[in-house]
């Protein structure tokens, strides 16, 4: 039998109940509580560092990461609707790569993201792409075919870094390694009650172009990666500033 709404709102989730958490979190601004009854994350779209590649289902990140996850379970526990969740993580080293691997995952049949890994916390990355799959055997399947669609391509490296994971990394940093995760069968009732409380986020609408140029070519340029050339036509983003000599110059002596 399915829990009622106040039954839903009265399980536990770590040291408090879901409803005890959400009343936290609205009162604190975190979440904030339309007048129609609808939850949603303050702020406007955010500025996007990734370009994404509509090859497969919606993603519902947002809901399940930043919104369930850290606002209602606070980090006690990895939404069920993240259980399948995989990612073949593909690790460009130069902007070149970057836009080269974006091009190919285009043909891909498969959803990814690709963009500034950098301002991610939880990785040492500069760039980055993501393909996203249900399962650790469908991720394991589609790296040859990755491997085969970007072999032999001049702008992207032989030795290109390849990983799996599992989901998002927060969930690492909070509750360990993802395979000792473990899901409580009421989540999916927690998920499924609040999915029809929650309102979805104005997504960014910034085209490939203005990411690349609006994000990724300044970026290129802050951290000394001149393969932003390629896309400038060659002209560098700010001219040079001069320099002097680090010494004084001795002054000539008579006699």
């Amino acid at each position: 039998m399915a829990l009622t709404p106040d039954e839903i709102l009265a399980l536990k989730i770590g040291d408090r109940s879901v409803g005890e958490a959400l009343e936290s979190a609205i009162q604190s601004g975190a979440v904030r509580q339309g007048a129609d009854g609808l939850l949603e994350l303050p702020g406007g779209p955010r500025r996007s560092y990734f370009a994404f590649i509509d090859n497969g289902p919606a993603m519902n990140c947002v809901f399940l990461n930043s919104f369930l996850f850290s606002q209602v379970y606070r980090k006690a526990a990895v939404p069920k609707g993240c259980e399948p969740c995989y990612k073949v993580k593909l690790v460009p080293r130069s902007l070149r790569e970057l836009v080269a691997l974006y091009e190919v995952a285009r043909a891909i049949p498969c959803g990814s993201k690709w963009g500034v890994d950098f301002f991610n916390p939880h990785s040492q990355n500069l760039y980055a792409g993501y393909f996203f799959v249900d399962g650790l055997e469908a991720a394991r399947a589609l790296v040859p075919l990755v491997r085969e669609a970007i072999a032999g391509n001049a702008k992207i490296g032989d030795d290109l870094p390849i990983v799996i994971k599992r989901g998002c990394s927060n969930y690492e940093v909070a509750l360990g390694p993802s395979e000792s995760y473990s899901f409580r069968p009421e989540l999916s009732e927690i998920e499924s009650y609040l999915q029809t409380r929650w309102r979805p986020p104005k997504l960014s609408t910034k085209s490939l172009a203005e990411i690349l140029y609006g994000t990724w070519v300044p970026f290129a340029f802050q951290i000394g990666d001149d393969s932003y050339l390629d896309f400038t036509g060659g002209k560098p983003l700010h001219r040079k500033t001069q320099t002097y000599d680090l010494t004084e110059a001795v002054p000539a002596q008579d006699g």
